[in-house]
Formats: C-alpha cells, structure tokens, sequence
C-alpha cells in the first residue's frame, strides 16, 4: 500500500514534526511495509529530520503541477460530423505519478483547513486526489468555524467525498457534524498524533539542561513565544506582544521564584513565523537576564517535549508546545486564537479549568495585567491541574492511537 501526506508545511516547524513522526509510526504500527510519501514545502531540511523513517520526500510545489489530456483526433472528428455529439471536458491531471500511484492521500496538518488560513493550497492535491478516483482521508484536524458560506462550502465540497474525516476535539466534532451537517459515520472523534510523540531519552535532557545553564535548585517554567501569533489577534501590535511577556517573565522570576527557558517551537524560514526572532527580542528587552534561558539550537520535537516535560509549568502561544507539556503530564496555560486551543485543553482538563485560568486569549494576553494574573492562577493549581492530566492522558492516548486503526479499517472497505 502506497499513501501520499499532505498538508506538511515543514519539519522546521516543530508541531509539524510532532504530528507527522507518531503518524508515521501509527502507519506502521498496523501496516509495517506501508510505503509513506510526504508533501512538503522543504524537503531537503525535512530530509535531515526523517532520516531515521524510510519515508520518501516530494517537493509539494513539484508534484501538483497538472496537464490537460488531449483530446484525440477520432473524438474531435465525431463533434464534426455528429452535432449532438459533445466533446468530453478535460480533466487536469498531476504530472506527476506520486499522486497518481497512491492507494489514498491523507490530509495531515492539524487546523490548516482553520478559516486562520488559505485553504486553497491545501485543498489542491485532495481535488486532484479525487478526480483520479483516489481515497482521501483528513486526518486529526480542527475546524474553526467559518466566517462566511462560501468558506465553509469550499471545504465541505471537498470533505463530502472523503473517505474518512478525524477530529482531534469536541468543538469540531460538534461543529462539523451538527452545524455543517457531515455524517457521523464520515466523522470520527479522536485526538492529536502529537500527544504520542515520544520525548528524547532523560540522559539526553539532562545533558541538554546542563549545557544550557539551567540550575536545579530553583523550578523551571518553560513559554513557548510566537512570532506570528498577533496576525491573528483582532489588534496587531508587536509592541504590546513583546510588554505583555516581559511582565510574564518579570512575574516568574520575581513572584514565582522560577528560571525561565524559551521554546521557539517554530523556525521557519519567514521571518514572520521564526520563533527564535522574538526570543531574541524578548532576553533583549530584559537586558539578557541570565535566569532566562533560550533552547535555540536545531531541536527536534523530541527534545523540545523532554525539555518541557520538566518543567513545572508551559505558558504556550504554540499548541504543539502546548501539547508536549499536557502530554507530560505539566501544568499548561494556553494562549489561543482559534478552536484548537480551547477544544483540545478541554477535553484534557475539562471545560471548568479553562474558565479557571488554563486559557486566554491572544487579546487578554496583550494586557500585561491580565497575562500576569493568569500566570499567577496556573502556578496556584498546577499539581491540582497536573493529577488531572495523569488521570486523562492513557485516555486521550489511546484515542489519538485510534486513527490508524480507523484509517485501515476504512480502507479496507
């Protein structure tokens, strides 16, 4: 069997890389000679970071360029003699045959078909998947709701003739099933990959910890900064962005009597979304305070997960960073924008935590008062929050687990 991953913007963005190894592995797991092709926007870098799975690596750019058949002389001669006889429309198809060869294509990506961003460029090989008459499966995705008809129609066209839809949260299970009306026997409830992603082994991080300056008499709280997160709040300020986590670092270091370690989950080649840029910006604006500490090396999602799991706190503008602290078992406070955030911290710790203080907007966020009082409410309840966890993570693990026995269920039918 032979299936092709799109949706892969890119292994240099760590939440990317922390969906796209557990699915990987979950293929196997049911399938070990499964032939796995991935889409990506970078593949030489992903390259590097997928040596160690035997996947194969397609530009995506590269292979979803597309020809029109010609159509053939006998044909046009019939429309000439024949009045009524209608020449057949010309179906685009991929030049290339990775495509074309696949026994299904499957949609990864988390909320890339979010109303958050362009769908269109996400939805092209999935098109060109099914006029081929190939099966496509989205898999483990978040749909925030859309803002207009034509939106939501224009991913609906295309998830009506999916196989299979996953979702990794209730809030888009709800909304695709009761208000886009999808079938529930097309839309499957199940959980983020991410959440199996195995963490770098403990001599690894400890090492790690110790090369980073980090000391073991005081706790550690790890915040993960993005750089893109204000073009998707409803004010864009950069400046704002950057005051509201100096006074959340100021309330660590002082209040909380903790170091901090920065976590650019993100480091992409646009300026735009490299984490490692505010980082900077940020140990700049606090005079490099050198209890505030930057993991900015090359890092694996791996190692990124190892070094957040032993913190005793994530603060998490990045959901994949997010995911690696609630997936330890950490203490997590989540600033969101969209329904990823909200849905996959409550079916974790329960809609009454995140009215408690696990979550805030990316517009409360930009108000230092507010960021620093809910920093202050986590730290209150983190081993409260943290039985919580332990208690729902085999749960939400074997759901996540479930899509690939999903999937090859599905495909054999």
């Amino acid at each position: 069997m032979k299936v092709v991953i799109t949706g892969i913007t890119g292994m240099r963005n760590r939440g990317v890389e922390a969906i796209v190894i557990p699915t990987i592995e979950g293929l196997r797991t049911y399938n070990p000679s499964i032939d796995i092709n991935l889409l990506t926007r970078s593949p030489d870098y992903d390259e590097i970071r997928l040596q160690p799975y035997e996947v194969n690596l397609h530009l995506e750019s590269k292979n979803l360029t597309t020809k029109t058949p010609s159509i053939s002389r006998k044909k046009r001669l019939l429309s000439q003699v024949f009045p009524l006889y209608k020449l057949p429309k010309p179906q685009p198809i991929p030049t290339s045959r990775i495509i074309r060869k696949a026994s299904a294509i499957i949609a990864s990506g988390g909320d890339i078909f979010s109303p958050e961003y362009p769908i269109t460029p996400h939805l092209k090989p999935l098109k060109l998947a099914l006029d081929l008459g190939k099966s496509i499966i989205f898999l483990a995705q978040s749909i925030s709701p859309y803002r207009t008809d034509e939106e939501a129609e224009s991913w609906l066209e295309v998830a009506r003739q999916a196989k299979l839809i996953t979702v990794r949260e209730l809030a888009t299970y709800k909304y695709v099933t009761e208000i886009l009306g999808l079938s529930t026997d097309l839309v499957k409830l199940t959980a983020d990959p991410a959440f199996l992603l195995k963490p770098s082994p403990d001599t690894t991080i400890n090492n790690l910890l110790e090369s980073y300056g980090i000391p073991k008499h005081r706790p550690l709280v790890a915040i993960a900064t993005s750089q893109g997160i204000c073009s998707y709040a409803s004010i864009w300020d950069q400046r704002k962005h950057l005051t509201a986590w100096q006074k959340v670092v100021t309330t660590i270091l002082e209040d909380l009597d903790a170091d901090v370690m920065i976590i650019p989950h993100v480091q992409e080649v646009r300026a735009g979304n490299d984490d490692r840029l505010i980082a900077t910006s940020l140990l700049r604006a606090l005079d490099y305070n050198p209890r505030v500490h930057v993991a900015g090396a090359d890092h694996s999602a791996s190692e990124f997960k190892g070094l957040i799991g032993r913190c005793e706190l994530v603060i998490a503008e990045r959901m994949h960073a997010a995911i690696a602290g609630l997936s330890s078992g950490v203490c997590t406070l989540a600033v969101g924008y969209s329904i990823k955030a909200q849905g996959i911290m409550a079916d974790l710790v329960g809609e009454d935590n995140l009215q408690g203080g696990l979550l805030i907007s990316i517009d409360d966020f930009l108000n230092p008062d507010l960021a620093s009082q809910a920093v202050h409410n986590a730290w209150k309840q983190r081993d409260e929050i943290k039985t919580k966890i332990q208690d729902k993570l085999p749960y939400i693990q074997k759901k996540a687990l479930s899509n690939f026995e999903i999937i090859f269920n599905t495909l054999k039918h």
